[in-house]
């Protein structure tokens, strides 16, 4: 269980600094969401409301794009998207760089639930 926590921390701890204060306003029930999400591709945990950010969204053969602040638009893996509704109601993305390339841990679809 300690190492699980630990790995937890540790896959959280570089986008903590993203924090920059966008659902501070947001209701406890929003909150409760964004902390609960979970990747379907992993199972992980995609972190907390400071780390999803408002993104654009387009639709381009069946697939969603996205482009969030100082992004290009890139295509949104499959395997990222999470299907059980967005009370939030914009797109949101949890990003992360790894080996100095952008990738997308997990992906909220706008539109609400």
């Amino acid at each position: 269980m300690f190492r699980i926590m630990l790995f937890l921390v540790l896959l959280c701890a570089p986008v903590l600094a993203r924090d920059n204060g966008q659902y501070n306003s947001v209701s406890p029930d929003v909150r409760a969401w964004f902390r609960a999400q979970k990747s379907p591709k992993t199972g992980a945990l995609c972190c907390s409301e400071a780390d999803g950010i408002y993104a654009e969204e387009d639709i381009r053969q069946g697939r969603y794009w996205t482009r969030w602040p100082g992004h290009d638009w890139q295509p949104v893996p499959e395997e990222v998207v999470i299907q059980n509704g967005n009370p939030h109601g914009a797109p949101v993305v949890w990003w992360y760089v790894e080996r100095g390339e952008t990738k997308i841990r997990c992906y909220a679809p706008g539109g609400g639930v």
